[in-house]
């Protein structure tokens, strides 16, 4: 045994109470029904995945390139698309997109830009980014029209927020690209040279995105024509003048890129304006990621029959009286001191862009938080159980997997490269700070008292990234990956929960919790 002597355990009211809120043996029996259908819907998605595609992984001048082509290729030369990712994308969580062009009579090169992916290449700033971008998209066409099977002079480029501007300003200088997509466009998408130019091209954006990308995107139509009204078509794609803005209903920045409406936009208009003459033949939209979500969702599942399997359920101790003052001024401290820190912190201080600004700041809000409770309730530290040194460890790894599994094969690189390699210890140490924070705040609560005080705390974290981000001390980028971080922050907290009933060590929902907040932000934050 590792808590307690053997009478607790053979308790069996205790044991029986203390996961009447976890899950009893009727909960257990259906997770482990639910985890095996969840898996036999991964299994289908994965098997289905690439379907009708062949799918190829190259490097061109130092630039990673997934080609993708149609599993039956005509004896024709076929047209070709670029599809480039956004800021903190990859070429992995554009591969829908390949694989819905691909179907339809494309051969598609997705690229991993600077800095992104298994771009080994940092992301510079200002404007040297631009040129940097064009450098990338300029070695991806390259490649496209040293490719024996498509045809050179029907090459189109699409792309999603920071590579939507890329390809706007590349086909805007290079007037022999015959179609553009610019998906969520950003600022500046003005022409830079001829308003006739890019030639064909198509402007999407999703209906719940922020004004300025509507407002970008208004520009860049107008830019052409100035009369156009968003929606209705302009020009003749025969004559390489069409211009067209559409808005893709229940969509914001992010979903877009998995909405079967933005497909098949986007497909039908690149058919048009390369001349493709195959049928479309499945739109692939949301296919790899919803099997990534049924992996990640028999792995959250799974969680709850896999620690009940690891620890038993100890007694219930004596709680401790209310400290809402006191947790409060501490949650205050944290928050005054990690806004404080991260404003001081020089600009690109981190290789690690995002991931180490967010990491910097729960760092910091966990260190104030928890110096400062201890300062005002020092009676509350105290020692708390065992170690479980075995157990413990595979909890964690299982929370590595949890998250590796399904991002590494719908959403980003799964294997850390350059500076990664030691970053992403730092931010998950970061967040693991802060949700050490969290569990001493709420040490000697237990049940739903305990499990408010840990989501008050992380929720106040959440929300002062938020605020830091609206002020200018992190990343404005932060504002459009929030939705993710909540999700992350609601993972945490319903694990979090299992394991505070569960006899586990209580330090351990702070380790779990820094793999769920930071091993994603890590992953799909660019290299600078």
């Amino acid at each position: 045994m590792i808590f307690g002597g053997r009478g607790a355990w053979d308790d069996l009211g205790v044991v029986r109470s203390s996961w009447s809120e976890a899950g009893g043996s009727g909960p257990l029996l259906l997770s482990c029904v639910v985890v095996v259908l969840l898996l036999v819907g991964a299994g289908f998605g994965v098997a289905r995945v690439d379907s009708g595609v062949v799918r190829t992984t190259t490097v061109a001048d130092g630039v990673p390139i997934d080609l993708v082509r149609p599993a039956d290729m005509s004896a024709e030369k076929a047209p070709a698309v670029i599809v480039a990712h956004g800021y903190a994308g990859s070429r992995r969580l554009m591969a829908d997109w390949g694989t819905t062009l691909a179907r339809s009579g494309f051969v598609v090169a997705l690229p991993d830009f600077a800095g992104h992916g298994a771009n080994r290449t940092p992301l510079p700033e200002g404007s040297a980014r631009e040129s940097r971008l064009a450098a990338d998209l300029t070695a991806t066409v390259g490649l496209l029209r040293r490719t024996p099977e498509v045809d050179p002079d029907r090459i189109g480029l699409a792309g999603h927020s920071m590579g939507a501007g890329a390809v706007h300003r590349f086909a805007s200088e290079h007037p022999e690209i015959a179609a553009t997509v610019a998906i969520s466009l950003p600022g500046g998408g003005d022409s830079l040279q001829d308003p006739a130019l890019p030639k064909d091209l198509l402007l999407l954006t999703g209906q719940y995105e922020f004004p300025a990308f509507h407002r970008a995107a208004e520009d860049a139509l107008r830019a052409g024509y100035p009369d156009s009204v968003r929606g209705s078509p302009n020009g003749d794609p025969a004559l390489g003048n069409a211009r067209q803005g559409r808005t893709v209903e229940h969509a914001e920045h992010i979903t877009i890129l998995f909405a079967p409406r933005a497909h098949a936009e986007a497909a039908r208009w690149l058919r048009a304006s390369l001349h493709g003459t195959a049928a479309p033949d499945g739109n692939a939209a949301g296919e790899r990621v919803l099997a990534a979500a049924l992996l990640w969702g028999a792995f959250a599942v799974g969680f709850l029959p896999f620690v009940r399997k690891l620890f038993r359920p100890a007694p219930p101790g004596t709680a401790r009286a209310g400290a809402s003052a006191r947790i409060a001024g501490a949650v205050a401290a944290g928050t005054v001191l990690a806004v404080t820190g991260s404003a001081l912190v020089p600009t690109g201080w981190s290789p690690l862009a995002v991931g180490g600004e967010v990491g910097w700041f729960l760092a910091l809000f966990g260190l104030g938080s928890g110096l400062a409770f201890a300062l005002l309730a020092p009676d509350s530290v105290h020692r708390g159980r065992g170690f479980a040194p075995w157990r413990s460890s595979a909890v964690t790894s299982y929370a590595v997997l949890a998250v590796a599994v399904p991002i590494g094969f719908g959403l980003a690189e799964p294997i850390p490269h350059g500076p990664r390699w030691w970053w992403t210890p730092l931010v998950v140490a970061g967040c693991g700070i802060a949700c050490a924070a969290a569990e001493l705040l709420a040490r000697g609560l237990h049940g739903r008292r305990r499990d408010g005080v840990r989501a008050a705390v992380l929720c106040t974290a959440l929300l002062g990234i938020g605020a830091a981000a609206v002020a200018g001390v992190l990343p404005s980028f932060v504002l459009l990956i929030a939705p993710l971080l909540g999700a992350l922050l609601l993972w945490h907290l319903a694990w979090a929960a299992v394991l505070a009933r569960s006899g586990a060590p209580w330090w351990l929902p702070a380790v779990v919790g820094g793999v769920l907040l930071g091993l994603p932000p890590a992953a799909v934050s660019p290299l600078m």
